[in-house]
């Protein structure tokens, strides 16, 4: 073969190359805009299709750049970008958030990986043409190597975004069987009756009017929700389809519910929170860390953890044996930071000591 076979060879190879490489890096886009689409998306029942339908449609218009700077700062991270309303709710609300689990190392090297294939793949647009003569057969060959060493960076990359959106497939289809079964409706039903603003001003009241037998009178929680939520009860059976208020308490799942019967042959209804809840305790844990913090917090709010720690050791041991105990929590601190109601902030060195926080 002549020099001149040899570099139309090569040139044509080369010209390959270059489309094989910018197929891949458009597969990892579109892997990634998938990902950022559908991974985390929020919002009521009736608006939550088109929700997914706008952020799809916004995520169409982002470039490989931005798509990996989301990417990294949303998939390594469990929180919603999306967080849900504090207004009461008058339909279900729906939060889906995939994200996966990576320490500090992984979570660096990746993001250190991604901006790299981000680097590449503007070479290959931008930069690979002007300095490649396809009438040199060194320049060929060059340019051919260079192709084949980037091809070999970008299928790590690849490969594990391709695993990523496996897995992310997966937990999406098991959790639309789940939420189309007879389990999963319940489930969600009774999940949106729980969070209720009802359901919420039940507990409260439980744990404020309680008799000294730790049960309360219905009667005292159906005047503050004529108070606090005029007009709820007359919708009890067109919202929630239930005829009473117990029967609503019942179907939460949250109380535990008497009738007491009366001297004059009468009788009244008393109720709790179900002890395996520590709702009670929860609620005076809460309040004793946010007075602890009102007292001895800085003048930029920020409290010690150490201070508060020593606080409730002293003052609620019991409550925090029985949320440790029932609820599964490791510790105060582990407390603290499941019930999302505080800022965190570490100082300089490092222990608990020098952990604070401040109320959101």
């Amino acid at each position: 073969m002549n020099t001149n076979q040899d570099l139309s060879a090569i040139r044509d190879e080369v010209f390959q190359k270059i489309g094989r490489n910018l197929v891949n890096f458009q597969k990892i886009e579109l892997m990634l805009k998938h990902l950022i689409a559908n991974g985390q998306v929020s919002g009521y029942m009736s608006e939550f299709q088109k929700n997914q339908e706008k952020k799809v449609a916004d995520t169409r218009k982002k470039t490989l750049g931005i798509l990996v700077g989301e990417f990294v700062e949303t998939t390594f991270q469990s929180t919603n970008s999306s967080p849900e309303p504090t207004a009461e709710r008058t339909e279900p609300y729906i939060s889906f958030s995939f994200s996966v689990e990576a320490d500090a190392d992984f979570y660096e090297s990746k993001k250190r990986e991604l901006k790299s294939l981000v680097d590449d793949r503007n070479d290959l647009i931008h930069h690979l043409l002007p300095r490649f003569n396809p009438e040199s057969l060194d320049s060929c060959l060059e340019i051919r190597d260079y192709l084949d060493q980037q091809r070999e960076r970008l299928i790590p990359e690849y490969e594990y975004l391709k695993s990523v959106i496996e897995s992310f497939e997966e937990i999406k289809k098991a959790h639309a069987a789940f939420l189309s079964s007879a389990e999963g409706k319940k489930a969600f039903e009774l999940g949106f009756l729980q969070q209720s603003s009802i359901v919420q001003l039940l507990l409260n009241v439980a744990v404020q009017k309680p008799r000294p037998d730790g049960w309360t009178f219905l009667s005292v929680a159906i005047q503050q929700i004529r108070q606090i939520l005029p007009g709820e009860m007359e919708q009890l059976e067109n919202r929630w389809g239930y005829q009473t208020l117990p029967d609503l308490m019942e179907a939460s799942e949250y109380f535990d519910i008497t009738k007491e019967e009366l001297n004059n042959g009468g009788y009244r209804w008393a109720y709790r929170s179900k002890p395996a809840l520590a709702y009670a305790a929860s609620y005076r844990l809460i309040q004793a860390i946010t007075d602890t913090a009102n007292k001895t917090g800085k003048t930029d709010d920020w409290t010690s953890f150490v201070v508060t720690a020593k606080h409730i050791d002293a003052s609620c041991s019991n409550e925090l044996s029985e949320v440790t105990e029932k609820l599964g929590y490791q510790s105060l601190y582990n407390f603290m930071v499941e019930s999302d109601l505080f800022e965190w902030r570490t100082g300089n060195g490092d222990g608990v000591h020098n952990i604070c926080y401040r109320l959101k």
